[in-house]
């Protein structure tokens, strides 16, 4: 069929199968992109393991950018060693701080998680790390922050906080700091997650609420004195029924002498790794996952 327009003839079948090849186009082009997805999601729900990092190092109180330092470090010795998942200790960039409002920082604005999550984005790994934090309406918190490719996407804030007869290295919680609401679900990666941090799980309630929300993994960082606590840490993971991850600090904290001993601990209890040294050191597994 030939039409006219103005002087030129126009083939109008010609003209309407142009039209229709160009819908398809777009369609299948459509069709790809979610098939494309869909597998990547797919992908990420059927990945059954993940090579995790628990990093110990020596957090210089009232210290926030050479700690801040020291965890960018570490997260690219890390990331280099194929980690996808790193997690430090509980207060890694402040420790415990003699004034709260001055060391405190804003999360997820303040300079330490903007520079943390910057490198997380750079190469394309979570992180997890400790902060004393503070809000626009002074409420201080002991709290857990989580970065990763895309950025900042979670805190937790320490709710069974510790009560000290004295302050000694400032570690009267109970004097300093807001409380948060306890464990909740989160996604890492694809995993079901929750957070608690030190002290709270000495509570009872803690670790009855992280088993209700059936998570695949658990970060449980703490900063104390001495050596790891494995009697108190591998019944609570198997309370809980899913592996653990324990992240605890090196060095000096204030008049503490801090020892490390971080951990992965299985479902039923069992250390499956561990750190090595009271030293800087950086514990590398791939945690099987069920689902």
């Amino acid at each position: 069929m030939i039409g006219t327009i103005g002087k030129k003839s126009v083939n109008v079948n010609s003209f309407f199968m142009e039209e229709r090849m160009q819908i398809l186009r777009c369609l299948l082009v459509f069709l790809l992109t979610i098939c494309s997805a869909s597998c990547t999601a797919y992908q990420k729900a059927g990945k059954s393991s993940y090579r995790v990092a628990i990093v110990q190092f020596d957090t210089i109180p009232e210290k926030n950018e050479h700690n801040t330092k020291q965890i960018e470090r570490l997260s690219r010795e890390a990331a280099a060693k194929g980690a996808e998942i790193i997690l430090f200790h509980e207060s890694a960039v402040t420790d415990l701080v003699s004034d709260i409002d001055k060391y405190s920082e804003l999360v997820p604005e303040g300079p330490a998680c903007r520079r943390i999550e910057a490198v997380a984005k750079e190469l394309k790994v979570y992180i997890g790390f400790g902060i004393s934090e503070k809000t626009e309406d002074k409420f201080y918190y002991i709290t857990h922050v989580f970065v990763g490719p895309k950025g900042y996407f979670y805190k937790y804030r320490k709710t069974w906080i510790w009560k000290s007869s004295d302050d000694r290295g400032y570690r009267n919680e109970w004097a300093r700091y807001d409380v948060g609401d306890g464990p909740e679900l989160f996604n890492v990666g694809g995993l079901r997650a929750t957070c608690f941090i030190c002290a709270d799980g000495d509570a009872p309630r803690c670790i009855e609420r992280a088993r209700l929300l059936k998570p695949d993994i658990v970060f449980y960082p703490s900063n104390h004195g001495g050596e790891s606590y494995y009697p108190q840490y591998t019944p609570r993971a198997a309370e809980i029924g899913v592996p653990t991850l324990i992240a605890n600090r090196t060095g000096k904290s204030w008049y503490a002498d801090c020892k490390g001993g971080c951990a992965v601990i299985s479902g039923t209890g069992e250390i499956l790794a561990k750190t090595t040294t009271h030293e800087e050191e950086i514990l590398i597994y791939d945690l099987a996952i069920k689902k």
